[in-house]
């Protein structure tokens, strides 16, 4: 029973998903001793519901996590390929006891079981339990008990974390996982499973080269929608916003509010160009939307790559550097704090990073 309450405590501390993830799945592991226990997380559009794998454990703990965040969608499971966790999922009850074609370690069939996941409405993910013979009543009650658990305190990190009116990260929350984008792009992140081989398909494959870029994005002439319009219209176009946001970037890149009308991306990308491609896409789909009322809204972007020994203030001032140069430039555009030092439009005062000024 003490170790039972510790695992409890030790789940509750938790302030990161990553982290939580990977000791909801430790603490199931541990009382079940499952062949494997996977815990998956939904991604992707309606229609088109993919599986990432955020944290696993096999023949017991401790578990490992799965798939990097910015693993490409089209290579991650599609839900409609795994029946059982997609009626799962769309039932909201678990699917107990299944059998499937693998052979156990001793000849046995292997059992699928599937737990869906969900915070309020929003169904999230899927737990999945392989193992040799029928979970019994009593460990049925614990993983309810654990899975309660586990999806108030998702419940509670989205509480804390999320902007209330677009439901996108806050400037709290970019802070605190800013270290964590540091530490990934100074080598590969103790979190994640070990690069899959050769014989893997080449989107599966760790990608080392991969850096992380900052865009900062600000609403051109936001005050004459508020004005003209009113706030409750104003909100609206920052809602649509939100969602063209979501659909221009991928699963794994960070969108985050930082108040008003100013919006911060972090994503990863191999290359300035292809950071570029991403951020422009965003720009191009603003410029072309029409919000009911207001008509055409525009955007101008600053972007800037991290860097070692970087702090949130330092790269974000870089990046909305930037911005301050898009809109003294015609707005609607996209600038590249990086480029434009390279070219001379912005100086870097004394070489620090944080420290530039404008001609």
């Amino acid at each position: 029973m003490t170790d039972l309450l510790g695992s409890v405590v030790s789940l509750t501390g938790y302030r990161d998903r990553d982290l939580l993830d990977a000791a909801a799945v430790t603490m199931l592991a541990d009382w079940l001793r499952p062949l494997s226990l996977s815990l998956y997380r939904c991604v992707g559009e309606a229609g088109d519901t993919r599986l990432l794998l955020q944290a696993c454990a096999r023949d017991g703990p401790p578990a490992v996590a799965g798939d990097p965040p910015w693993t490409p969608l089209e290579a991650l499971p599609s839900l409609d390929d795994w029946p059982p966790h997609r009626d799962a999922l769309a039932g909201g009850e678990p699917l107990l006891a299944l059998p499937t074609s693998r052979p156990g370690p001793r000849g046995r069939p292997v059992l699928l079981n599937v737990f869906p996941l969900w915070v309020g409405t929003e169904r999230f993910g899927l737990v999945e339990v392989l193992a040799e013979k029928p979970l019994d009543a009593e460990q049925l009650r614990f993983v309810d008990a654990v899975l309660k658990i586990y999806r108030n305190q998702v419940g509670l990190l989205d509480y804390s974390e999320r902007d209330t009116l677009t439901g996108l990260l806050n400037r709290k929350t970019f802070d605190e996982q800013f270290s964590k984008c540091l530490h990934e792009c100074a080598g590969p992140s103790p979190l994640f499973l070990p690069p899959p081989t050769d014989d893997q398909p080449p989107e599966r494959r760790a990608r080392a080269s991969l850096s992380y870029w900052i865009g900062v994005v600000d609403v051109d002439h936001f005050k004459r929608v508020n004005d003209r319009f009113g706030h409750l219209i104003g909100d609206e176009v920052l809602l649509l916003m939100a969602r063209i946001l979501r659909g221009a970037f991928r699963h794994g890149d960070r969108l985050y509010r930082f108040g008003g009308e100013e919006f911060v991306i972090v994503l990863r990308a191999d290359s300035r160009v292809h950071a570029s491609l991403a951020l422009e896409r965003f720009r191009a789909r603003m410029e072309t939307f029409r919000f009911p009322q207001v008509g055409s809204v525009t955007v101008s972007i600053g972007m800037t790559e991290l860097r070692a020994g970087d702090t949130p203030s330092a790269a974000f001032s870089r990046a909305d550097l930037a911005v301050y140069h898009a809109k003294q430039n015609g707005r609607n555009q996209l600038q590249c704090h990086d480029q434009l030092v390279e070219r001379g439009a912005l100086v870097e005062a004394g070489g620090k990073v944080g420290e530039i000024e404008l001609f």
